[in-house]
Protein backbone atom coordinates (compact mmCIF):
# COMPACT_ATOMS: atom_id res chain seq x y z
CA UNK A 1 0.00 0.00 0.00
CA UNK A 2 1.30 3.45 -0.92
CA UNK A 3 1.82 6.19 1.68
CA UNK A 4 -0.99 8.73 1.78
CA UNK A 5 0.35 12.04 0.55
CA UNK A 6 -1.11 15.50 1.03
CA UNK A 7 -0.25 19.08 0.10
CA UNK A 8 2.59 20.29 2.32
CA UNK A 9 4.46 23.61 2.46
CA UNK A 10 8.13 22.82 1.92
CA UNK A 11 10.15 23.44 5.06
CA UNK A 12 7.00 24.32 7.01
CA UNK A 13 7.60 28.07 6.55
CA UNK A 14 4.82 30.47 5.51
CA UNK A 15 6.90 32.62 3.17
CA UNK A 16 6.16 34.26 -0.17
CA UNK A 17 7.12 32.00 -3.08
CA UNK A 18 7.62 28.89 -0.92
CA UNK A 19 7.08 25.59 -2.71
CA UNK A 20 4.16 23.24 -2.08
CA UNK A 21 4.87 19.53 -2.31
CA UNK A 22 3.12 16.20 -2.01
CA UNK A 23 4.39 14.75 1.28
CA UNK A 24 3.56 11.91 3.64
CA UNK A 25 0.66 12.90 5.91
CA UNK A 26 1.94 13.90 9.35
CA UNK A 27 -0.66 16.38 10.66
CA UNK A 28 1.73 19.33 10.86
CA UNK A 29 0.73 22.96 10.34
CA UNK A 30 2.49 22.81 6.96
CA UNK A 31 -0.34 20.48 5.90
CA UNK A 32 -3.17 22.60 7.26
CA UNK A 33 -5.08 24.62 4.65
CA UNK A 34 -7.98 27.03 4.73
CA UNK A 35 -10.44 26.70 1.87
CA UNK A 36 -12.57 29.77 1.10
CA UNK A 37 -15.41 29.19 -1.31
CA UNK A 38 -16.08 31.95 -3.83
CA UNK A 39 -19.61 32.46 -2.47
CA UNK A 40 -18.13 33.12 0.99
CA UNK A 41 -15.21 35.24 -0.17
CA UNK A 42 -17.17 38.49 0.25
CA UNK A 43 -16.74 38.09 3.99
CA UNK A 44 -13.09 38.70 3.28
CA UNK A 45 -11.31 41.14 0.99
CA UNK A 46 -13.39 41.51 -2.20
CA UNK A 47 -10.91 42.68 -4.83
CA UNK A 48 -7.36 43.78 -5.48
CA UNK A 49 -4.08 42.40 -4.25
CA UNK A 50 -4.05 40.58 -0.92
CA UNK A 51 -0.60 41.67 0.25
CA UNK A 52 -0.48 39.06 3.01
CA UNK A 53 -0.94 36.18 0.54
CA UNK A 54 0.49 37.78 -2.60
CA UNK A 55 -2.50 36.91 -4.80
CA UNK A 56 -5.23 38.81 -6.62
CA UNK A 57 -8.71 38.46 -5.08
CA UNK A 58 -11.56 37.24 -7.33
CA UNK A 59 -9.20 36.51 -10.20
CA UNK A 60 -9.43 32.94 -11.55
CA UNK A 61 -6.31 30.79 -11.39
CA UNK A 62 -5.19 27.19 -11.54
CA UNK A 63 -2.21 25.23 -10.31
CA UNK A 64 0.05 23.25 -12.62
CA UNK A 65 1.92 20.38 -11.03
CA UNK A 66 5.51 19.72 -12.03
CA UNK A 67 5.14 16.06 -11.11
CA UNK A 68 5.74 13.64 -13.96
CA UNK A 69 2.78 11.69 -15.28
Amino acid sequence: MKDKRVFDVTGGKDEEGNQVQAYKKNGSKAQSWKIVYVADAKKYQEKGLNKERGIEINRPFYIISKMAF
